[in-house]
């Protein structure tokens, strides 16, 4: 590929991990057919501040222990990898782009009967118990936030979709892992994930 390229231009991307900033500088070949190509590494996703074995982290602990929140998944994140900042909300956020991710994977193998699923995830907890009677009566129910309970479907649904990372797994094994799982995705779907 390099042998065609016209010319050589490059991208640089911040990410924080192990404690550290890191600068990751990608080349973009412009090819004489006027088409260009970027190289990405697996662990990079383009725009994001932490490379992706941090999300798929996040996303396995929050999907494997019902008890636990986005809160405290954020949190042992946050420990695992020496970072600085990673919210509840990166969790929240991921978890979905895992979901659609996980969801799209399925349409493509499985055909449009799969289109349906996770659509529509029933809560486990009657939303209508959360609403103060009087407030029922005054027709305002209360802004409704989901439980852990309530996402305790999603989180089953979704389990199977990553690598079990142990949170005593140590941060190596977890690279290993997050390899083969953007490897065998790509092959799978040939796109990138989140």
């Amino acid at each position: 590929m390099c042998k065609k390229a016209v010319s050589i231009r490059y991208h640089s991307y911040q990410i924080e991990y192990n404690g550290r900033e890191h600068e990751i500088m990608c080349p973009r070949y412009m090819l004489a057919d006027g088409a260009s190509v970027i190289a990405i590494p697996w662990f990079l996703i383009p725009g994001r501040p932490y490379p992706i074995q941090v999300y798929l982290y996040a996303c396995e602990l929050y999907s494997s222990d019902p008890e636990m929140g986005q809160r405290g998944a954020a949190e042992a994140t946050r420990m695992k990898f020496k970072l600085e900042t990673f919210s509840h909300s990166t969790v929240s956020r991921s978890f979905r782009s895992f979901e659609q991710a996980r969801k799209h994977s399925l349409e493509k193998k499985y055909g449009a009967e799969i289109s349906a699923l996770g659509a529509e995830r029933p809560m486990l907890v009657d939303a209508a118990a959360k609403i103060d009677a009087n407030e029922a009566k005054e027709g305002k129910p209360e802004k409704l936030f989901p439980m852990a309970i309530d996402t305790v479907n999603r989180r089953e649904w979704m389990r199977g979709f990553f690598h079990e990372f142990p949170s005593v797994a140590s941060r190596a094994d977890i690279e290993k892992s997050s390899i083969r799982f953007v490897e065998k995705w790509h092959k799978k779907t040939g796109r990138l994930l989140l």
